[in-house]
């Protein structure tokens, strides 16, 4: 059973890219201190729930710093608290520096949007993001579905056999 075909680089379109860098705040003894980089969110809602997200920074030289931070998916509820309708999954998805990371988003409404959220040292993140446009035949109730199957099957083979 074919469900997707990540390996094709004919299913993945660009959505998204930006070069993100902290604000400098001067200090009262000439210096200056970097004010964190806000949560980065992508301006527009995705139908799509297979991502490809990467993360680029500055990292001194010999550092073993891999951590990216968190991709978040954001779920409009119709719900408002404090002039904010949307909601945020419970559980963000990791992000790794200096790779491609696959995200696979649960499917619970028809449309959603992301955040990507960096630790708060980074002076600079470049963000990258890609949507699989492939045939994505990963839903429950597909999956469910073939599941139901091969057990029918299995049943028949059982009791006719």
């Amino acid at each position: 059973m074919r469900v997707v075909e990540l390996s094709n680089s004919d299913n993945w379109q660009s959505i998204y890219s930006t070069n993100v860098n902290a604000v400098q705040v001067p200090m009262q003894n000439g210096g200056y201190l970097n004010s964190p980089i806000p949560e980065i969110l992508v301006p527009f809602v995705l139908d799509k729930f297979i991502l490809a997200v990467s993360v680029d920074t500055d990292v001194p030289s010999g550092s073993t710093w891999r951590f990216a931070g968190y991709i978040n998916q954001k779920i409009s509820t119709g719900l408002v608290v404090g002039g904010n309708q949307d909601a945020t999954t419970s559980q963000g998805k990791p992000l790794f520096l200096d790779q491609i990371n696959l995200i696979l988003f649960n499917k619970i409404s028809t449309s959603y949007g992301v955040s990507v959220k960096v630790p708060k040292w980074f002076t600079r993140a470049a963000v990258n993001v890609w949507e699989y446009t492939g045939v994505d035949d990963t839903s429950e109730e597909i999956l469910l579905g073939q599941e139901f199957a091969n057990i029918n099957f299995k049943l028949d083979q059982l009791l006719n056999g």
